[in-house]
Order: structure tokens, then C-alpha cells, then sequence
């Protein structure tokens, strides 16, 4: 008795979790209804950080709604539009940069459920910029990240903190890269001036011989001159 009695009270309570759970993942997403279809939006994991590798969700069902199913102990979407990919594009846009094209691809499993890899490098507002035909309608439609629709990109907590900011970093490497240029300058005029050097050296030497070389000859005639 007492055991069919938890059950009757865990039953609704796992009805309100379930209810809890798909709302929190709607309001991750924004849903919106494009012509005879629904497009579900946002990043595939929510909430997204910066530097981290995130992809485009995009879901497409027939209808007002996407409805669900279970089929080989999966949850899968059971209005889907399949190969869309084949003729919508999509991109990403994130203030002033330019777009970025976001091939799309299906994802394994999951009709209707379509992706693109990438990575965000900066926090703030994205757009994913869905556009093409789809069974010969035009689509061509924004959705932007905010409150009401889906996570922003975030700034992940640094553990531990790093000594050294990646400025700083650039800074030290850029005066490593000076002072092993100024060090390679130096040496090569030093090998030049010892270069110039040896030679004058050598220069030196040759002049000196060849003065011997001189006073002898001279020597030998002025001896050869008191003997005749």
C-alpha cells in the first residue's frame, strides 16, 4: 500500500520536472514559425563560452510545433524536415566582424536536427543568419542571441590565474624576437670588422715581406757593384 502510494506521488512530480526541463531547454532555443514551418535556434551547447568549440542547432519541423517521439529509445523530432542542408545556407555574425559561413550538416540520429562547428573567440551578442530555399520557398531569416532567446557567448573563469596576460606575452615575445635580431646585427658586424682586420693584417704582412724582400735585392746589387 504504502509503496503505490509513492508512486502515485512521484509520477507528478516527475510530470513537473519533465515540464521544468523542456521549458528550460525552449527558452534556450527561440522558436519561430517561418511559413508552413518551425525553426528552433540557438547554440548546440547552452550556455556558450568564448575559445570554446560550440556549433549551430538549427531543428526544422512542419507545422506550428515541434512534436516528439521516442523511436529506438531515442527522443527524436517526429515532424521533421529532412535535407534541408541541401539548399539552405547559413552563417554566423558577431558585430563588425565579417560572416562566417556555417556549412550545415545532419546531424547522426536526428531527423530534422541539422549543425555547424565552430568556434566563438569573442563574449558577446551572435546572430546565425539562416537563408535559401526550402522546397521552393525563399527563407532568409536572423536570430540573435539575447535574454529572450538564446545564451550570448561568455567569458569561462581562468583557473588558476595566469600570471600574465597574452599582451604581456606578445610583448615579451616580440622583445625576445628584437634583442635575438639586435644580438645577429652585432655579431655579423663583428665578424665583418674582424674580417677587415685580417685583412690588414695580411696586407700588412705582405708590404713587410715584400720590403725585405726589396732591401735584399738592393744589398745584393750594391755587392755586386763594389766587386766589379
Amino acid at each position: 500500500m504504502k509503496r503505490r502510494i509513492c508512486i502515485w506521488l512521484l509520477a507528478p512530480l516527475a510530470t513537473v520536472l519533465t515540464m521544468t526541463v523542456t521549458s528550460m531547454a525552449a527558452f534556450a532555443h527561440e522558436t519561430r514559425h517561418v511559413g508552413p514551418y518551425t525553426f528552433v535556434v540557438g547554440f548546440l551547447n547552452e550556455p556558450a563560452y568564448a575559445q570554446l568549440q560550440n556549433s549551430l542547432d538549427l531543428t526544422i519541423c512542419t507545422g506550428n510545433k515541434c512534436n516528439y517521439t521516442v523511436q529506438d529509445g531515442l527522443r527524436v523530432v517526429a515532424n521533421p524536415v529532412n535535407n534541408a542542408d541541401q539548399t539552405l545556407k547559413a552563417e554566423v555574425i558577431m558585430g563588425s566582424a565579417a560572416p562566417l559561413a556555417l556549412p550545415l550538416e545532419p546531424r547522426y540520429a536526428n531527423p530534422g536536427k541539422y549543425a555547424s562547428y565552430f568556434i566563438p573567440s569573442k563574449v558577446g551578442t551572435y546572430t546565425f543568419h539562416i537563408f535559401g530555399t526550402l522546397n521552393g520557398m525563399n527563407i532568409d531569416e536572423k536570430f540573435t542571441s539575447s535574454p529572450n532567446t538564446f545564451s550570448d557567448v561568455n567569458q569561462i573563469q581562468v583557473y588558476p590565474a595566469q600570471n600574465t596576460s597574452v599582451a604581456g606575452t606578445q610583448e615579451q615575445v616580440q622583445a625576445a624576437q628584437n634583442s635575438a635580431s639586435t644580438a645577429t646585427t652585432l655579431g655579423i658586424v663583428g665578424i665583418v670588422i674582424g674580417l677587415l682586420g685580417l685583412a690588414a693584417g695580411g696586407y700588412a704582412l705582405v708590404g713587410k715581406r715584400n720590403g725585405v724582400a726589396a732591401e735584399q735585392t738592393a744589398d745584393k746589387s750594391s755587392a755586386e757593384s763594389l766587386r766589379g
